[in-house]
């Protein structure tokens, strides 16, 4: 398939997904080009939000604080297919962004909108103004359906205080056709270096043997290294690890600092960057051995080197002819087990930096069961046969690559099975699990970061994935996505995904983590009297994250609050004058045979889930020095102690009266508590 029957089939998705969900046909354009991006590893989770008055305009944008970045994206439609987007719009395009960038931070913007009307851009515009202080780089992203000219983008240059770099890029769909064919499998990065740079790279050839790989040592002139990246972009990371580690701001601060002061130390300074292949052709001369082609050539590692070297490619500052990269070469002899020595090759090379957590190996068991029954569980439907599923990405841009697989038929009936709204990452479990287990401040303080807390917990619970586990997954994500949607209705004028956890953390602690979650599921959607309560608890919640009653001034920095324990501690002390939810909302709990419990059985869960965390754990420590009770129960005890600090439940009746057995136990052999 070419690039223009790539591009008819792209807009006939994209009028397909416009008809099944009656969205706006630029937004849905907006966001088909973002999943590209997003699947190139370049930007985490952009966010639309249409927004346009004379000389300011913004289609979409990404907060990323672990990369310290703020992104902003601007859509241009072409008039026709693949029509050609000149120069000038898209200079135009970058000074929308920019315009909105300064308005947001002198606040001239909140002045000049309706914010009743909006409110989404409004909280794009507080968000900007947080970021003051915590970015090293600003990235415009204009994004468009038509053709550009391959320079477009213009250098990075620095903000005029010198805090930031502002980066400046182009989507056209020849780089989104180019990561169609990424995905599936048909582009390779094949360098001559005589013909295409006019250069050849001295390099010594590792003697000792090996069946997998043949070593080389080479140095790569910058300006060649820049050009390379240049034209191939993401392409050349393609199995790096750390694709979208790889314009972390301090880093290329100093990176750039040594280009612009020490050019011709940059060699010495410099780690190098390591590379694979799958051909190489060399030549001898007199002795000397020359790099003169490379095939299926990837960097895995050294991908912040590069990339800050390409931006420097037309910065006057630099002196890129005295910049020098040391450079390894790894030949995979083995081509069956190439994709595997790779890898490995990549992870290694990446040690000294540690990987993304949302990263972690996608063979993870909790993963791939998670996969599992979301491939087999279909939604229920009534009294129809069901037609559709919620999809798992266990990896990274699985779902579209899965798309980029498909011949059109067969494409549109993936999405009807799957449809795309109805698609959860492992980033997307770990806020919902976060929200559920009562820790919204985890959620606030970043999408990774929560993660990290996420992959903890799973590695050392290990939860035993079912297919009601699943279910109940699904049902968190439909509670979330409803709380959101109301929440948005409101028009706050922002914080909108605080509010999101805070509210979530609140109707579990309302219903005791024992919400009807069959329910949900079942019905796909939450029941009237949750969004009744949701209705109820928002002017609590805004009142108590804010310090307002309104969209106005804020007598608290909400952003720092709400990542705080204190925060959620304060709100659960406020939700103690709410009713608790009734026990016809309640998942009904069952024993081992399936029977109801009756009353006097809900109430010894009541009673083990009143002893606290330290109560346990005094327990454990008491019974242990003390070499009472059995190692089973002290381990036990100790077990209940960290489950109840997570503000865990018990999992059944028969482990609520372990529990007390042992509780009684330790009384009587003199436990004082």
């Amino acid at each position: 398939m070419d690039i223009r029957e790539f591009a008819q089939e792209f807009q006939e998705n994209i009028k397909m997904a416009i008809e099944m969900g009656k969205t706006d046909p630029d937004l849905e354009l907006a966001s088909a080009i973002l999943e590209y991006i997003e699947d190139n590893g370049e930007v985490n989770a952009p966010e639309l939000c249409a927004f346009q008055k004379t000389r300011t305009r913004i289609t979409a944008y990404d907060y990323n604080d672990e990369a310290e970045s703020l992104d902003l994206f601007y859509l241009i439609k072409a008039d026709t297919l693949l029509g050609k987007i000149n120069k000038s719009k898209i200079e135009q395009g970058f000074n929308y962004l920019m315009s909105f960038y300064r308005e947001s931070m002198n606040n001239t913007l909140l002045k000049s909108i309706d914010v009743s009307s909006n409110d989404e851009i409004v909280e794009v515009a507080k968000l900007v103004q947080s970021t003051k202080g915590q970015i090293n780089q600003l990235r415009l992203y204009v994004i468009t359906d038509g053709l550009t000219e391959s320079d477009a983008a213009g250098a990075a240059v620095e903000s005029d205080d010198g805090e930031y770099i502002i980066e400046f890029n182009v989507w056209d769909m020849q780089r989104v056709y180019q990561q169609h064919n990424i995905r599936a499998g048909k582009e390779k990065v094949e360098i001559d270096f005589p013909t295409e740079y006019n250069t050849e790279l001295q390099c010594l050839k590792m003697s000792e043997e090996n069946p997998f790989v043949d070593a080389y040592m080479a140095i790569i002139p910058g300006g060649t290294l820049a050009k390379i990246y240049k034209k191939y972009q993401q392409v050349l990371l393609e199995k790096n690890v750390r694709t979208f580690l790889q314009f972390k701001g301090k880093v290329n601060k100093g990176i750039r600092k040594t280009l612009r002061e020490e050019p011709d130390m940059f060699f010495s300074y410099n780690n190098g960057i390591s590379t694979t292949a799958s051909e190489i052709e060399v030549k001898d001369v007199d002795g000397t051995l020359y790099i003169t082609r490379l095939y299926d050539w990837q960097i895995v590692n050294g991908g912040q080197t590069t990339a800050s070297i390409a931006a420097c490619l037309h910065d006057k500052e630099v002196e890129l002819s005295k910049v020098f990269v040391p450079m390894k070469v790894s030949v995979i002899r083995d081509v069956e087990n190439s994709d595997e020595i790779v890898k490995a090759i990549s992870t290694s090379a990446n040690s000294q930096t540690a990987i993304k957590n949302s990263d972690f190996s996608a063979n993870e068991p909790y993963l791939i069961d998670l996969e599992k029954y979301s491939r087999t569980e279909w939604v229920p439907n009534g009294n129809s046969k069901p037609v559709c599923k919620w999809y798992f990405e266990r990896t990274r841009g699985q779902y579209i690559d899965q798309l980029a697989q498909l011949s059109c038929f067969n494409e549109k009936s993936f999405k009807r099975e799957y449809p795309k709204n109805q698609k959860i990452t492992k980033t997307d479990i770990a806020k919902y699990e976060a929200s559920w287990n009562m820790q919204p401040y985890n959620v606030c303080r970043g999408a990774e970061k929560n993660y990290t807390t996420f992959v903890t917990d799973i590695k050392r619970d290990k939860p035993l994935v079912t297919s009601t586990y699943f279910k109940h997954i699904v049902a968190k994500c439909i509670l979330f996505n409803t709380i959101d949607s109301i929440v948005k209705s409101k028009k706050l004028g922002g914080y909108k995904a605080n509010m999101n956890t805070y509210l979530m953390a609140a109707i579990s602690f309302l219903s005791d983590k024992k919400l009807n979650l069959d329910y949900i599921w079942e019905n796909q959607m939450i029941q009237q009297e949750v969004i009744d309560r949701i209705e109820e608890l928002i002017p609590l919640v805004w009142m108590h994250l804010t310090g307002s009653t309104s969209g106005g001034n804020q007598s608290s920095n909400v952003g720092e609050w709400s990542k705080k324990t204190e925060c959620w501690n304060r709100l659960k002390l406020k939700l103690g004058d709410f009713e608790k939810f009734g026990q016809d909302l309640m998942q009904k709990e069952t024993n081992e045979d399936g029977s109801c419990l009756n009353e006097a059985q809900r109430s010894r869960i009541k009673e083990a889930e009143a002893i606290e965390a330290n109560y346990w754990f005094a327990l454990a420590n008491w019974a242990k020095t003390r070499d009472l009770l059995t190692p089973l129960d002290r381990k036990a005890a100790f077990n209940f102690g960290t489950m109840r600090s997570r503000n865990r439940a018990f999992n059944s009746l028969k482990q609520a009266q372990y529990a007390l057995k042992i509780v009684e136990k330790a009384i009587e052999l003199g436990f004082k508590g």
